[in-house]
């Protein structure tokens, strides 16, 4: 039997390397197959069969060879992947163990009374609470800073009722299921939706006198094993607002009273700027006020810098031999802490001759325009005598020399900082590095 490779119509990606001598003997063993003079194949329909399923196996294909050779690397690439699988269920065990390790502590330190804490079991707590969305969703910055002086929690076993009208609760550990109750007492829904940890029920707030009876036992759960639930009572956290915003308040009367031009107002008028007062915070670069446009806010800064900054408008040839006109700032001023700005600004509707843009990230206390010229006219006029512009016009000439003056110092500065950079690179000094006695006598020889 002669087998002819012409008449087999391969494909272009089933290149043949060779031919499997050994298989090509097992297929014209077949029984059925036979050749007639004519040479055309008369043959058994199943030895046809068998014959076409087989005898792609006589050729050497590359993908053979590949496989073949590479399975060395494959097996080493599966046992690299099976020690990476391994690892990351060991790091994600020895994770989830450190985390109930931490939420232990946790537990522990809540269960004590507030005033007996430390004052790191009360970071702890915060590090934890403000995982949880449900708190962090409800409470501002400061209310979630301070909830640990009033949170405790409570140890609850199963099958226990747990009436969510008095405060806000947060399961820790366990699971509740929501529960209500008809005037018959049996139980409604005993399918109802089970919350697990990290869910909450109650309210800060106290519940509306005009809420319906399904809205308060709404609120109701039935434990479904022993539980540990943080609570937080309506008068506990009504009280801490209150500490909050008298604490705010206060900040804001010192925060006037420490500006200059208030330092001879009266408490009066200084309480009527503390209620219109907002805290903000703005980030470096920021440009509060443009110049030659009416102050957006009067603004009091608590913390952080503001450069006062004036265009000098000159002409410069281009490459071109044209002039255009380019726009270079000069610093005509600093405000720091406790120093004010905008006020005269909104009052008299005058542009600001300077743009005020944040040096470092600040915190300021501002008011609106619409709320200062809403002031009566006592303030108003007290304002307009005690608060003066912190900058003044510069004119032409001045602003010429100034721009010089803090040219040639940032060109100083470059210069120096290029001679010592040369130094430390010349004697093997990176920069970053402590420098050392010896090394700077060295560096200076």
């Amino acid at each position: 039997m002669s087998l002819q490779l012409s008449s087999l119509q391969l494909t272009d990606c089933q290149k043949v390397l060779g031919v499997d001598y050994t298989n090509l003997k097992a297929l014209c063993r077949i029984n059925g197959l036979k050749l007639s003079d004519s040479n055309s194949y008369q043959s058994t329909e199943e030895a046809h069969k068998h014959f076409m399923n087989s005898y792609q196996k006589i050729f050497l294909r590359p993908q053979n060879l590949v496989i073949k050779k590479d399975s060395k690397i494959r097996d080493k690439l599966q046992a690299s992947k099976s020690q990476v699988f391994q690892d990351m269920n060991r790091n994600q065990g020895h994770k989830r163990q450190t985390q109930e390790t931490h939420m232990n502590y946790v537990i522990k330190a809540l269960k004590k009374i507030p005033i007996l804490r430390s004052q790191l079991e009360h970071r702890d707590i915060h590090k934890m609470l403000k995982v949880f969305p449900c708190l962090t969703a409800q409470l501002s910055r400061l209310e979630l800073q301070q909830i640990s002086t009033i949170a405790i929690v409570e140890t609850w076993d199963r099958a226990q009722i747990i009436f969510g009208h008095n405060g806000f609760y947060l399961i820790l550990k366990g699971s509740v299921r929501l529960y209500s109750q008809e005037t018959s007492n049996k139980a409604v829904d005993p399918k109802g939706p089970v919350l697990g940890v990290g869910a909450s029920f109650g309210s800060f707030e106290p519940p509306s006198p005009t809420g319906t009876e399904v809205d308060l036992t709404a609120q109701c759960t039935l434990t479904q094993e022993p539980c540990e639930i943080l609570q937080i009572s309506h008068s506990g956290y009504a009280r801490l607002k209150k500490e909050i915003q008298a604490h705010i308040y206060v900040l804001k009367e010192t925060l006037i009273q420490g500006c200059q031009f208030y330092l001879q107002w009266p408490k009066f008028s200084i309480h009527r700027l503390a209620d219109l007062i907002q805290m903000k915070r703005f980030p470096p670069n920021h440009v509060l006020v443009k110049e030659g446009k009416v102050s957006p806010f009067a603004a009091y800064i608590r913390k952080g810098e503001c450069h006062m900054l004036q265009d000098i408008h000159f002409l410069k040839k281009t490459p071109q031999e044209t002039k255009g006109s380019r726009v270079k700032f000069i610093v005509v001023g600093k405000l720091g802490p406790m120093e004010s700005f905008g006020e005269v600004s909104i009052l008299l509707n005058r542009p600001s001759p300077c743009s005020i843009v944040t040096a470092t990230e600040i915190q300021v206390g501002i008011i609106q325009p619409d709320a200062l010229k809403g002031l009566d006219s006592v303030t108003l006029s007290l304002m307009l005598q005690t608060a003066q512009p912190t900058y003044g016009n510069l004119s032409q000439d001045e602003m010429n020399l100034e721009y010089v003056r803090q040219g040639s110092l940032k060109e100083w500065d470059h210069v120096k900082k290029k001679v010592l950079s040369e130094a430390l690179f010349y004697n093997g000094i990176q920069e970053g590095h402590r420098l050392t006695r010896e090394g700077l006598s060295f560096c200076l020889e």
